[in-house]
């Protein structure tokens, strides 16, 4: 049973769109998984105050009665948590078990004994912001750390807030939020629990999560990867915590792990060919590129994992095949008035049904794309890997490549008659 936070519909749990598709599929997959709505959310019928911890339980009741369910795990999400500690430590032979994330006794500070959360300013404009921009999207980045910048994302959580309930009773709901304190009751519940949290979520601090798990007698705490309040489908972390914790150790999914030479090769100027040639012409020359690059690849046992648009990804099972290969269809394809630039790095990849990722893949991509005309680049490993192969690797020195925390060494390629007249 997975009891919602602040605010919920059902309609929206499987769209792709917002953050509970992921998690909601893989819980499916391995459990019976029961959805709800609070009362005056989502599908639910609206109220005109916000109900107590008490109904709500009652409300929990009357779904888990409907859906023939006596005692099931839940799993409280932020507001959803503190609902889910009192039944479970009112009904204790009804919950199974429990799996708290971003999860707090409380969420406002009380000085000097709880020292996390929301001040009396921040609830309060978080309870006027809810009332006179409800559906706006106006709380998008402190949910889920979003830059508001992004064009359609303020639109895009502003139907998911519309969704989810009124601006009255969102405002509501944040004032309700900010009196909840469960602190008394924790010793109570004896129920094997799981508290989740992430590192940088700006509503519930982990110190709080940690708090909680430690006031709880049968409560282990376990740190997510960061993210932010609303991180539910960033990873695959919460949902495998939370069956493995529920069902047992899982068995990992079936993938190929390996080590793997990657080329990525790029037309050079392929768009003003494009618009200077014709679409015809044009057609003609990615036929005739598409034709050197398989016979290529077949001849140095290179296999091409996917066109890139105007280029190959192919893999290989050495870097001095893939090294070849690319000394080889730079003069090939130049003879027919194509120019490439290449790049390969060797590092383990991994398979995801036809494709392939990893950090190497990238790592890979990015040397093609820093590449000039007509270059060869490598990084070190492959360098390092081709000794005696016959190859000449010139240094470029550390690279900054986009979208990666350090620099790469990266080197040209040339064979040791290069620019030499037969």
């Amino acid at each position: 049973m997975l009891v919602p936070g602040w605010v919920s519909n059902v309609d929206l749990y499987d769209d792709p769109a917002y953050m509970f598709a992921p998690l909601v599929e893989q819980l499916a997959g391995q459990t019976r998984l029961i959805l709800w709505d609070k009362r005056g959310t989502g599908l639910s019928d609206p109220v005109n105050r916000v109900p107590t911890l008490d109904e709500r339980m009652d409300d929990l009741h009357a779904v888990l009665d409907s859906a023939e369910v006596d005692c099931p795990a839940l799993l409280g999400i932020s507001e959803g948590a503190p609902m889910s500690i009192l039944f479970a430590a009112t009904f204790p032979d009804h919950v199974r078990s429990l799996v708290l994330y971003a999860a707090a006794a409380r969420f406002t500070q009380e000085l000097p004994d709880f020292p996390w959360g929301w001040s009396p300013d921040q609830v309060r404009l978080a309870a006027e912001m809810s009332d006179k921009h409800w559906g706006e999207g106006v709380l998008a980045g402190i949910v889920r750390g979003f830059s508001t910048d992004v064009p359609g994302l303020r639109e895009l959580w502003g139907r998911y807030e519309r969704a989810s309930a009124s601006p009255a009773m969102a405002a509501m709901l944040v004032q309700a939020a900010a009196d909840i304190d469960v602190r008394k009751i924790l010793h109570t519940v004896k129920t094997n629990t799981l508290v989740l949290a992430r590192p940088g979520d700006e509503v519930v601090a982990n110190e709080a999560s940690e708090a909680l798990a430690a006031a709880m007698p049968n409560a282990v705490f376990r740190a997510l990867p960061p993210g932010a309040h609303g991180d539910l489908d960033i990873d695959d972390s919460l949902a495998t915590e939370t069956l493995s914790f529920l069902c047992g150790p899982l068995s990992s999914p079936t993938s190929e792990r390996v080590l793997a030479t990657v080329l990525f090769t790029d037309i050079v100027g392929s768009t003003e060919q494009l618009s200077t040639q014709g679409d015809s012409r044009w057609r003609h020359q990615l036929d005739v590129h598409d034709q050197l690059v398989d016979r290529s690849l077949s001849k140095y046992g290179g296999r091409r994992a996917k066109h890139t648009g105007d280029g190959v990804f192919a893999l290989f099972e050495g870097p001095t095949k893939a090294a070849r290969c690319g000394l080889e269809l730079v003069p090939a394809l130049a003879t027919r008035g194509i120019r490439i630039r290449v790049g390969i790095h060797t590092g383990e990849c991994e398979r995801r049904g036809e494709e392939w990722s990893g950090v190497a893949v990238h790592l890979g991509a990015r040397i093609g794309a820093m590449a000039g005309p007509d270059e060869v680049l490598a990084s070190r490993t492959v360098r390092d890997l081709s000794a005696g192969s016959g190859l000449t690797f010139e240094t470029l020195g550390p690279q900054r490549l986009k979208g990666l925390p350090e620099e790469v060494d990266v080197y040209r390629i040339t064979t040791r008659t290069s620019g030499l007249t037969p």
